[in-house]
């Protein structure tokens, strides 16, 4: 369900920092269909948009794959309808070098939100002194905002395969061996459920998040359902506790 995409005429191609990059042509539709809110401003507001949200997933995955540079991992970038991926960048054998290639991602969004926040702080100086007519400016700014804090939180959710999902797989597994994947999955199992009813009908009061969001709502229906096909070949490859049916004392 979230596996490579086929190639197709219409993606691009480029190479950066001696790193293979390639956009599927859904990254740009997908993008479009989240800040489809931007058009009752004007379709510029919508291509601001998209390109906001391509610098901060290409970055995401850059941070993914120069962390597993660092350790002998050599990756290359995927954005496609689901985000992004860093191809090859955590094949590693230590588990704390996976994880830490896992959380790179995340933190350079947080690395780029700290600069955004820099920017509004010299953006409002700007204007206290007088400094006008930079609304698009203002509005990157906050379109980077948003997609640099609430993305790369909502990310670290224990959900698989999100990062939080493959990190939260490491360390159990780590914990409780093969009962720690199972584990894992479990709790992306449920957490994902839990999060695809909450965006359509919000029942958790605390929650500022949920009320009519659908594609979230399909979003973590997608990942619940993924989560528990894992779970089912986990279940399987676990070896029958008992050849028969008495009690283990017997």
């Amino acid at each position: 369900m979230f596996g490579i995409p086929q190639p197709t005429p219409f993606d691009l191609h480029w190479r950066m920092f001696g790193i293979d990059v390639r956009v599927h042509p859904f990254f740009w539709l997908v993008s479009a269909v989240l800040g489809w809110w931007a058009t009752r401003y004007s379709l510029l507001f919508l291509l601001l948009w998209v390109l906001c949200v391509f610098a901060s997933v290409l970055i995401h995955e850059l941070g993914h794959v120069l962390v597993g540079r660092l350790f002998g991992s050599e990756g290359h970038i995927l954005l496609y309808s689901f985000g992004g991926l860093a191809i090859g960048a955590s094949n590693l054998r230590q588990r704390w070098q996976r994880v830490l290639v896992l959380f790179a991602g995340p933190f350079a969004q947080f690395l780029i939100l700290a600069l955004v926040v820099a920017g509004q702080v010299a953006l409002s100086s700007a204007e206290g002194g007088g400094a006008r007519g930079m609304p698009q400016l203002r509005a990157v700014l906050g379109m980077l905002f948003l997609i640099n804090l609430f993305w790369p939180i909502l990310n670290l959710l224990p959900i698989y395969p999100l990062d939080g999902g493959q990190i939260s797989r490491e360390v159990l597994e780590g914990v409780l061996g093969q009962r720690g994947v199972v584990a894992a999955l479990g709790i992306s199992v449920g957490l994902a459920a839990l999060l695809a009813v909450q965006m359509v009908w919000p029942f958790i009061p605390f929650l500022p998040i949920g009320g009519g969001e659908i594609y979230m709502a399909i979003f973590f229906a997608l990942m619940a359902v993924s989560s528990y096909q894992l779970l089912q070949v986990e279940m399987s490859r676990r070896p029958a506790r008992y050849e028969d049916d008495r009690l283990p004392w017997e």
